[in-house]
């Protein structure tokens, strides 16, 4: 049993803390604004783990914030990845551990690893063009999501013929068009599309509800008690839901 703190109580916090009122876990403290972080200090010092779902603007401070406290943490907010070398910085400085991830669900991260696989196969057959669609509901801020993001990099690394992605309407022939849309409740939807003369190759992932992510981060969380560093989900994700 793991005391655990919950950064972030919108949607996904909230779905966090049902999650963990169905399981042998404490909720140790929930942190959603400035005032918490100086009001529950105690609760949180005494935490064994925080998961951490909250907005792009707090969450790299909400991350240092666990370094600082010898916290470990799994970070499930999207839109900060730009600042990704500073937390690493701050990680090494103060032997922090850390989870972090675009989406923790295991079908989202079985669709990454298909992408992977249909990239390389797509190097023999340029007749194909590739785009990557998400949906979203109208409260998500980031667009496109990270997911998106993510299924687009790993897409780059592994297509020659492409190596960046854009949002415009008509992309370059090395560009692969993203697309986001913000649809009323949807927890998420994501297709790849590869399209020739001839047909069309999709894969799609549809997340029905947030259940699948709240399992993941939890499942995550406890993982990374036993198992300190630093680590993108999408790469330990087998190890972790095994």
């Amino acid at each position: 049993m793991k005391r655990i703190a919950i950064i972030g109580y919108g949607r996904m916090g909230k779905e966090i803390e049902m999650l963990l009122l169905s399981e042998d876990h404490t909720i140790s403290v929930i942190i959603d604004n400035e005032n918490d972080w100086k009001e529950k200090r105690e609760q949180f010092i005494n935490s064994d783990v925080a998961i951490e779902f909250s907005t792009p603007e707090t969450a790299v401070e909400n991350i240092k914030r666990c370094f600082q406290c010898h916290i470990p943490v799994v970070s499930g907010t999207t839109g900060w990845y730009h600042r990704i070398n500073e937390v690493f910085r701050e990680a090494e400085k103060k032997q922090g551990n850390l989870i972090y991830g675009a989406n923790f669900s295991i079908g989202a991260n079985l669709f990454f690893m298909l992408n992977v696989q249909l990239a390389q196969w797509m190097n023999k057959l340029e007749q194909y063009d590739v785009e990557v669609e998400e949906i979203h509901h109208v409260k998500k801020i980031d667009a496109p999501s990270g997911t998106a993001i993510t299924t687009a990099q790993l897409i780059i690394e592994n297509l020659k013929r492409k190596n960046s992605w854009t949002m415009n309407n008509v992309p370059a022939q090395n560009e692969i068009k993203v697309i986001a849309k913000r649809e009323g409740d949807v927890a998420g939807i994501h297709k790849v599309s590869y399209d020739s003369p001839e047909d069309v190759i999709q894969i799609i992932h549809q997340a029905k509800n947030r259940k699948g992510l709240a399992k993941g981060a939890l499942k995550a969380a406890v993982w990374l008690t036993e198992n300190p560093g630093v680590y993108q989900f999408k790469d330990v994700f087998l190890d972790i839901l095994k």
